[in-house]
């Protein structure tokens, strides 16, 4: 016999704007129908087709802002808890993320956003807890009132509060615990750069090494991911993946990105990051006057310094504009703005942050302060060819 499937309805808002009034599947939180649009200007970035929210791009939207299938201890936590997925999960505690002012709330719920959201109300940490430490959900009564339900990536990582701050916090899931040693260095090298970014520090928890930071947005503001951004504009096959995000930009008021790309695209290259993908850079934009601010400070740079390779090469896959570092970094046209570091002051930076790490040996530590001294070496040459 086959089960019966149940719906349920929900108000897509922004703040406290309603955009538009949904029909969802209530276990998988899949949106069946977008019925009355009742506000096209906040519609999440991306999801508008031929001056309508196209429903199949909201979804897209709406599982990208849900725990990916990947991440560790998902799968136990939602057995546990006999919730479908992660998007589900998501819905519990109404959509809400502090990336950003979007939210769901389910009809005939009398809320506003200034109650719900997590910028200013307090907020559960079970759901941090459980996926951080491996807890079995089965052996309390889980508060699903929490921000983690919407933190993508694979990484363990968590929300918490300090002194009113909200702070994330990020671990390792490789056997060097590499990742939150690398933030710190991305951290130390981009401040000697003078490149905008979002600071990191170590701190431990149980004897184990974690990186946090504190949130760069607020209430007022939100973080538009590139990949949200490239999606405004279809990409013509004359368009490589850098002129179309630079058209989209532009699109949206924002006139010259190439400066701050150029940066980010330096630094990825200095360190190895093998991680850029388009989730993990983008732009902030004002909550209420939908105004673009700029570029985001740069943040998530831990999956660097070949910490899943044992080999420090020179060769490291990109996720951004080109399939490797070697090959992205000629789309740099203007370094007037980089001052080499000297070699020592770079060495140091890497030795002394990746040497707390106790799981990693000197030798390594020493082969990837070279690696990164002869990528730097790199873009100095590189400025010199293009001055």
């Amino acid at each position: 016999m086959t089960e019966k499937t149940y719906y349920s309805s929900w108000t897509l808002m922004h703040k406290n704007i309603a955009i538009a009034n949904l029909v969802m599947i209530e276990e998988t939180g899949w949106i069946s129908q977008v019925m009355d649009t009742l506000n096209l200007d906040h519609a999440p970035v991306g999801t508008i087709r031929q001056a309508q929210i196209d429903r199949s791009e909201l979804n897209n939207w709406l599982k990208g802002r849900s725990i990916p299938a990947s991440r560790r201890n998902l799968e136990l936590l939602l057995e546990a808890l006999d919730i479908f997925n992660s998007t589900s999960l998501a819905l519990k505690s109404y959509g809400l993320s502090l990336s950003d002012q979007y939210w769901l709330r389910p009809e005939g719920m009398d809320i506003t956003w200034g109650s719900v959201n997590y910028f200013q109300n307090e907020f559960s940490d079970d759901i941090g807890e459980i996926l951080f430490q491996n807890k079995d959900a089965s052996d309390f009564n889980v508060d699903m009132s929490s921000p983690d339900n919407t933190s993508d990536g694979v990484l363990r990582k968590k929300w918490t509060i300090q002194s009113g701050k909200r702070i994330l916090v990020k671990g390792s899931d490789d056997s060097a615990q590499q990742e939150p040693y690398n933030e710190v260095i991305a951290t130390n090298i981009m401040s000697k750069l003078n490149i905008t970014h979002t600071p990191y520090t170590l701190t431990s928890i149980r004897g184990k090494a974690y990186s946090q930071c504190e949130n760069f947005i607020n209430k007022d503001t939100e973080l538009i991911t590139a990949g949200r951004v490239q999606n405004v504009m279809k990409q013509s096959f004359a368009n490589d993946k850098y002129e179309h995000l630079l058209k989209c930009c532009e699109s949206l008021g924002m006139d010259d990105m190439r400066p701050q790309l150029e940066q980010m695209m330096v630094i990825d290259f200095i360190i190895a990051n093998t991680d850029r993908h388009w989730g993990n850079f983008g732009f902030i934009r004002d909550a209420n006057t939908l105004e673009y601010q700029g570029f985001a400070p740069i943040y998530d740079s831990g999956t660097s310094l070949w910490d899943k390779n044992q080999e420090v090469i020179d060769i490291t896959i990109s996720k951004t504009f080109k399939e490797t570092h070697n090959k992205q970094i000629q789309l740099v046209k203007d370094l007037s703005w980089y001052e080499p570091i000297p070699k020592q002051q770079l060495t140091d930076i890497v030795t002394s942050v990746l040497g707390k790490n106790k799981y990693m040996n000197p030798e390594r530590i020493t082969a990837i302060a070279k690696g990164v001294n002869r990528k730097a070496d790199f873009i100095t040459n590189l400025k010199k060819e293009l001055s």
